[in-house]
């Protein structure tokens, strides 16, 4: 049965929309994609501005709607399912262990007794995000499925993925429409396996790393199961703010680094780019600046990926090397510069759908519509007359064709008299001496890049 997914992404650079259509086999056909720029809506993967954030959600579901309550469904969306992540997410162990008396047989109510008091779990200082099944240890030994054997003792090991912000799911809830229901909150960095990792690449082990522009997940998988994932409160967009000391705008630094960026500097490139040609802002940028300013900080994210993956406790039985995917990963030489600092295989990971790849930034994204069960478009509203086309005010309603419309009736008011109007980034020095357990000290820290205008008062700390 083919079912209508409809999944957002809250990233830190931009916010995309995206509705789908899902067979049955799984096979993903993409409708229709919408995106904005986040701007200040959101920082490091979290809701920073809640009334941004609203404001850009609605106008992305109201532009989908558009689009999809034409007259081959006539349906409005009802239900999305929504990406959730930030900088201090991380997993935390987990285990429960009980004692069978007199040998007794391993049932079913006591693996639900198991699963409950797993799920009454509440860390100090973090919520939970996920729960992940756990390993069964029976008499010490794993056992894939304890059910019906005998034995003395159980133990469920369980990966817990948590976050220091409380309010997490609740600011989301925030942004997204009062009628539109949220189906899941989807961990970004398991959507994101869902849509690029293979099932052998998580049986041998690999770590998955994801440049996101404000963040990068890591995320280890061996036998199967997530083992480790951190977030590393670093981003494309610390590249961007270093390169600003070249006395460029952001969006220049922004483009600079897409147009001419490379992970790798050559410092015998002596080619230069002009910024305003012609203008009395012209300046020039030498290419081996650029890059070296973008190396010195592509070389402190690396490096606090491998210290992450050594961390782990599985940098030695990663059988599938490392997987990189998101916006970051497709900066110019990163595959090399990788190599070089792990000699180990480096796959550059796309998300399918509609039969073809996807950009690397996409992947979270199609991964959440990888991993909905649920429809989000149901045909019957329209017969029910219960959706009036309107979302925050805004009238989406679409003619229907072969539909007489009655004339609309005017109503001439009297006309009244008017009312009276009533953090930047470090510069390449700064960057080159930065050590690795600088930042690694502060992993889970809340601080944030101040912006550029810190007398905005339009901004929202959460």
């Amino acid at each position: 049965m083919e079912q209508h997914i409809v999944a957002i992404d809250p990233g830190t650079s931009k916010m995309i929309a995206m509705i789908a259509k899902k067979e049955a086999s799984g096979k993903i056909s993409i409708s229709r994609t919408e995106k904005m720029d986040s701007e200040n809506a959101i920082r490091r993967g979290c809701v920073y501005n809640v009334d941004a954030a609203a404001e850009k959600t609605a106008n992305l579901i109201s532009r989908l709607n558009r689009d999809y309550a034409m007259p081959k469904l006539r349906a409005p969306i009802e239900k999305v399912y929504v990406s959730i992540g930030g900088q201090s997410m991380h997993t935390e162990r987990y285990s429960i262990r009980k004692q069978i008396e007199n040998g007794l047989m391993i049932d079913r109510p006591l693996l639900n007794k198991i699963e409950e008091e797993a799920k009454q779990y509440k860390p100090e200082l973090y919520e939970v995000l996920e729960i992940l099944p756990p390993e069964y240890y029976v008499d010490g030994q794993l056992n894939a499925s304890p059910r019906g054997t005998t034995a003395s003792s159980i133990e469920a090991r369980y990966q817990l993925i948590v976050v220091s912000n409380p309010n997490l799911k609740n600011l989301i809830r925030r942004a997204i429409p009062e009628k539109i229901e949220i189906v899941k909150y989807i961990v970004a960095p398991l959507a994101t396996a869902a849509a690029v990792l293979e099932k052998k690449e998580k049986e041998l082990g690999c770590a998955l790393v994801e440049f996101g522009a404000g963040v990068t997940y890591v995320s280890i998988y061996k036998s199967g199961i997530l083992r480790y994932l951190v977030t590393i409160p670093l981003g494309g967009l610390a590249i961007t703010k270093d390169i600003r000391c070249l006395n460029v705008s952001e969006e220049e630094a922004e483009n600079l680094k897409k147009n001419y960026g490379s992970a790798i500097a050559d410092l015998e490139d002596v080619r230069k780019i002009t910024i305003d040609e012609g203008l009395s802002t012209s300046r020039e940028i030498e290419v081996r600046n650029l890059n070296a300013i973008i190396e010195a900080r592509m070389d402190e994210i690396l490096e606090n990926v491998i210290h992450q993956i050594q961390e782990s406790g599985y940098g030695d039985s990663l059988g599938s090397g490392i997987v990189i995917t998101g916006g970051g990963a497709m900066l110019r030489h990163l595959e090399d510069s990788f190599r070089n600092k792990t000699n180990r295989n480096i796959r550059l990971a796309c998300p399918t759908a509609t039969g073809t790849n996807q950009p690397a930034d996409y992947s979270t994204i199609i991964g959440l519509l990888t991993l909905a069960k649920k429809d989000c478009v149901d045909p019957s509203t329209k017969e029910k007359g219960g959706w009036s086309g309107r979302i925050f005010g805004e009238d989406t309603s679409v003619e229907q064709p072969g539909q007489e419309q009655k004339p609309k009736e005017t109503t001439i008011k009297p006309q009244t008299p008017p009312k009276p109007l009533k953090e930047k980034g470090g510069g390449l020095f700064g960057v080159m001496v930065k050590k690795l357990g600088d930042i690694s000290d502060n992993l889970f820290s809340t601080a944030d890049f101040e912006p550029d205008n810190k007398n905005d008062n339009n901004e929202k700390n959460q």
